[in-house]
């Protein structure tokens, strides 16, 4: 059995335009899907449609030989039963959140900010759907940094049967001027939970209901960072901090290259900080091998950029 989510192009009575869900109000703008086999993210192609869920579920886990066998009391396993697949084997404590549940929740309360306007939205599976990335992108929410260089107001839903990803949401930002997903600093980040939580515990709609103050404000700092400029101390430790590999390193340098107006004495390309940042996201948003690849770097971009955020 396949849990589906529906896409409808249907108006809410605010008279917005939303994401057509499961069995809520419905919500429009075109879904967007990434299939992801083997560590390789296919073509973005527009949804045809609906997102058809497998019926997850959890069994007992048994231990021993042949016949001989126990069941270990204190754990479950986290089981596609259309296809045998094993995600997992967690604790009872575990609290089984299913994609379409999490996707419901966050919709619902989406819905319940008007503010927020209309949305798109991007989904991107791993691991034969064991791992969830679905972004909500709000095209009339936006701030320029600077001339033409505009940014849309995101949130990022995760979550995961493997246990690799807690249920996530997190604030993000669009920069359109070269179609690059903007990485948020910690204080302004994310709702984070682990699965041992009922999703009724979960306050999805304080998060999302703060995320238009907290993108606000991470805004005006991206603002003051394209007033400064970088220095040899930020250049170094944030190129460290990244440990990329040597080929990784060879496009960086092409694209600070680019996007720089010269070098300094000590080859520290003449830029700002915003643009010095640009050149990181530009690279995790087209370059990432993978979902994990990419969200293991944006979890390395904001460590690496905390005491710029400090200043």
């Amino acid at each position: 059995m396949k849990n589906k989510l529906t896409n409808r192009a249907l108006e809410d009575t605010h008279g917005r335009e939303a994401m057509g869900s499961l069995s809520m109000a419905g919500r429009s703008l075109q879904a967007f899907i990434f299939y992801v086999k083997g560590g390789d993210i296919m073509k973005e192609k527009p949804d045809t449609g609906e997102i058809s869920f497998p019926e997850i579920i959890e069994q007992p886990v048994m231990w021993g030989y042949y016949r001989d066998l126990h069941q270990a009391n204190k754990y479950k396993a986290i089981v596609n039963p259309d296809n045998g697949k094993l995600f997992s084997i967690v604790s009872n404590d575990y609290r089984l959140i299913r994609h379409e549940e999490a996707i419901e929740r966050i919709e619902n309360a989406i819905y319940e900010v008007p503010d927020l306007g209309r949305y798109e939205t991007y989904t991107k599976f791993y691991n034969d759907m064991g791992r969830m990335r679905r972004t909500y992108r709000f095209p009339e929410i936006y701030v320029e940094i600077g001339l033409r260089d505009t940014v849309n107001l995101e949130i990022h839903l995760f979550n995961s049967y493997d246990t690799v990803w807690m249920f996530i949401v997190l604030l993000g930002a669009f920069r359109l001027i070269c179609k690059n997903g903007l990485v948020v600093g910690k204080k302004f980040l994310h709702l984070r939970k682990r699965h041992v939580y009922e999703l009724e515990q979960i306050n999805v709609r304080e998060e999302v209901s703060t995320a238009l103050t907290r993108f606000k404000l991470q805004t005006k700092q991206w603002g003051k960072w394209a007033q400064r400029q970088l220095t040899e101390k930020t250049y170094k430790k944030v190129i460290k901090d990244m440990k990329f590999g040597k080929k990784a390193m060879e496009e960086i340098e092409d694209r600070i290259y680019q996007d720089a107006e010269g070098f300094s004495n000590n080859d520290v390309p003449i830029m700002s900080v915003w643009m010095f940042f640009n050149v990181f996201t530009w690279y995790i948003t087209h370059k990432a091998v993978s979902i994990n690849h990419r969200v293991d770097m944006e979890k390395k971009l904001r460590a690496a950029m905390v005491n710029v955020r400090r200043r």
